[in-house]
């Protein structure tokens, strides 16, 4: 009788262990890096409801928290003084305090052989880092030493290029051109050789670029198992032959049918190019709200993609009725969606370097720096600030009299879409393009990058 009972107590603890640990994995513990730096300790991170918990230990003794630890055995409250802040998490419990502010957490805190874990991506991103997982290695990777990319895209101005390729970390080359066929072609050739020798000596990476614009070509081509092999097999080509560092992708207009033959293609340009050679993929801006449908499948290019250049612009364009190129509350939730969605250190978020000029009774005409200056020299500029949108605009009267409205953005207004970029941690930051003669933007990349 008494052994049936020591069974049936073993039995209960068993149980009760595994509704502690539901998702406690038996596979070896995941390597952590800090700045790139492998990280050892004693009793190793475990995984719990796929995320990384770490022994509270882990704080106290890395070199790069050299933290505080607390612990209030009435409240089961363990408390955390650490790069500037102060972190309360409870055991078993979903809520967490940040300096005072009230979080919530996917995976709670338990204690297991004595020791406390918490989940470490929760930690990590509340003290400023920034987290990835890298599952061919099983590595959490974790960078405090945030270093926004700059992924410029060049079109024809070597000048421009050569003055400020220092601020640059990569540029796409918007040299190629596809169609249906999947056969691959110069648009032009500007100073081919020069540009990339150019980049490669000043540490840029470089990415050959190819545009498709058009449902009928885009279903052509990505429905096409054939097609899809020759566009690929042509891209490698590219990519071999002049040592391009990856691939950038610019689809658009696509057929919402054929999202899944685009996400297809992605899958199978990317297995082709392996590890080594990177590919980035631009997107039209979204923040979940739209009814209208789209013919990119987001989660799954996040996945698939290294890097993804979000075009947040556009928002009002030649077509629609005058207003901000890129409003700041927009791409505020542009950013808020795409995060949710894409890891945020791919995001790559687009800027404009150009506008729109609306004419009355006329579709707008792309307008740049240089034609708004021009603009100012012959018919003066009535100038104005639109807080709402956090954007510049202009307007004046032409020669019959006609009253046209300008927005574009400059400086103070693009300044805030860098702050958006580094409060939410993104990978960076695109825009399109060199050539558009745009120095309020070079002006605020001076010194922006590894703030």
């Amino acid at each position: 009788m008494r052994f049936s009972r020591y069974i049936l107590f073993v039995v209960l603890l068993a149980f009760t262990y595994l509704l502690i640990f539901p998702a406690l994995t038996m596979a070896s513990s995941p390597a952590i890096r800090i700045d790139g730096e492998l990280r050892n300790f004693s009793l190793g991170a475990q995984i719990v409801n796929n995320r990384t918990m770490v022994p509270i230990r882990f704080v106290v003794e890395d070199e790069a928290l050299q933290g505080e630890v607390f612990w209030d055995a009435s409240l089961r409250k363990v408390a955390m003084n650490c790069r500037g802040k102060y972190i309360e998490m409870f055991i078993g419990s979903n809520e967490a305090w940040v300096d005072g502010e009230k979080r919530f957490l996917d995976s709670p805190p338990y204690i297991f052989e004595s020791r406390t874990f918490i989940p470490l991506r929760f930690l990590s991103e509340n003290l400023g880092a920034m987290v990835n997982w890298d599952a061919q290695k099983s590595e959490v990777l974790i960078n405090f030493k945030y270093q926004p990319r700059v992924f410029a895209y060049y079109y024809r101005s070597f000048a421009e290029y050569q003055e400020n390729i220092d601020l640059f970390s990569d540029v796409a080359f918007r040299w190629f051109e596809t169609n249906g066929r999947g056969e691959i072609f110069y648009e032009y050739q500007d100073r081919f050789a020069e540009a990339l020798d150019l980049a490669r000596n000043k540490g840029v990476k470089t990415h050959a670029s190819v545009v498709l614009m058009g449902k009928d070509a885009l279903h052509q081509l990505l429905s096409n198992s054939e097609n899809r092999a020759r566009l690929i097999a042509n891209l490698l080509d590219v990519v071999k032959k002049d040592r391009y560092d990856g691939v950038n992708i610019d689809f658009e207009l696509l057929d919402p049918g054929d999202a899944g033959n685009m996400t297809l293609f992605l899958q199978e340009l990317k297995t082709s190019l392996g590890t080594d050679k990177k590919l980035s993929v631009a997107v039209f801006a979204r923040t979940g709200k739209e009814k209208w449908p789209v013919g990119y499948e987001y989660k799954k290019i996040g996945q698939i993609a290294d890097s993804v250049v979000v075009m947040a612009y556009d928002y009002s364009y030649s077509t629609t009725a005058p207003g901000p190129v890129a409003p700041l509350w927009w791409v505020r939730e542009v950013c808020s969606y795409m995060r949710s969605v894409i890891p945020q250190d791919k995001i790559l978020l687009g800027l404009p370097t150009y506008g729109y000029d609306w004419g009355a009774g006329k579709n707008a005409v792309t307008i740049t720096a240089p034609k708004l200056e021009a603009l100012e020299a012959r018919y003066g500029l009535q100038k104005d600030f639109d807080y709402p949108s956090m954007s510049p605009c202009y307007s004046y009267y032409d020669e019959e009299g006609k009253y046209h409205e300008i927005w574009l953005e400059n400086e103070a207004s693009l300044k805030e879409k860098l702050n958006l970029v580094q409060e939410n941690r993104l990978g960076g930051v695109s825009f399109w393009r060199i050539g558009n003669g745009f120095a309020d933007l070079y002006r605020l990349l001076e010194g922006w990058r590894g703030k």
